[in-house]
């Protein structure tokens, strides 16, 4: 028995009748739109800490190895996103990536 999460996704897929029966239904409906707002506001998340880098050209305390690790996460998700052609992983993954690349800069530059 294989524990892999290739193994996973591939013994695990959804026919086609399965697949649009579920995305009928109005809770999966809203699931599907609140997961393409969070693929936008949650990276905003980090504006805040970009903001305060920036603005007071003070990056103490930000460990740049800790953010650069953060963005090589997000950059493997991207890659699982781009490979499974899933909008929200990719939409979301790109901003993380976005952010954690001007709190990087900041805390280079600062």
């Amino acid at each position: 028995m294989s524990l892999s999460l290739h193994h996973f996704i591939h013994t695990h897929n959804v026919d086609k009748e399965k697949y649009d029966k579920l995305h009928k239904k109005k809770f999966v409906q809203f699931v599907d739109s609140l997961v393409f707002i969070v693929a936008f506001v949650g990276p905003m998340m980090t504006a805040p800490q970009v903001y305060q880098i920036f603005h007071t050209q003070n990056a103490e305390g930000v460990s740049v190895l800790t953010w650069f690790l953060y963005s090589l996460i997000q950059a493997v998700w991207l890659l699982y996103g781009i490979a499974h052609r899933n909008k929200p992983i990719i939409i979301s993954n790109i901003f993380w990536i976005f952010w954690q690349s001007l709190v990087m800069i900041g805390a280079i530059i600062y």
